[in-house]
């Protein structure tokens, strides 16, 4: 579309809008006379479910990732390894934490550590 083009409201397919009772609103004889009891509908509880089993699979995606890691090491690297690391990690498909978690492994093999 370009920039002369406007879009009208008349191009957009928008719903009524829903009529909110103020509190004390009355409302006429002939309005309640017609309307049929509803029953109360349960969708705030679902959306309240919804959100409560959203926020324990959150918990349970945050647990199963941190179990795997007791600890963290800070290592400062200069540019051009960090360049190299993170090329490395491209190249073999893996993150930059497994090359250097192997690397760390194979040096204490070697000293005997």
């Amino acid at each position: 579309m370009s920039r002369r083009e406007h879009l009208s409201l008349d191009e957009f397919a928008t719903a009524p809008r829903k009529q909110v009772a103020a509190g004390g609103v009355n409302l006429r004889p002939q309005d309640s006379a017609t309307r049929s009891p509803e029953p109360p509908s349960s969708k705030p509880e679902v959306k309240v479910d919804m959100r409560l089993e959203a926020r324990r699979a959150l918990r349970r995606v945050k647990r199963e990732r941190v179990k795997g890691e007791s600890f963290f090491v800070n290592v400062s690297l200069d540019r051009q390894t960090k360049r190299r690391l993170k090329l490395a990690s491209f190249n073999a498909e893996t993150s930059m934490q497994a090359i250097i978690e192997a690397a760390i492994v194979k040096y204490l093999d070697e000293i005997g550590a």
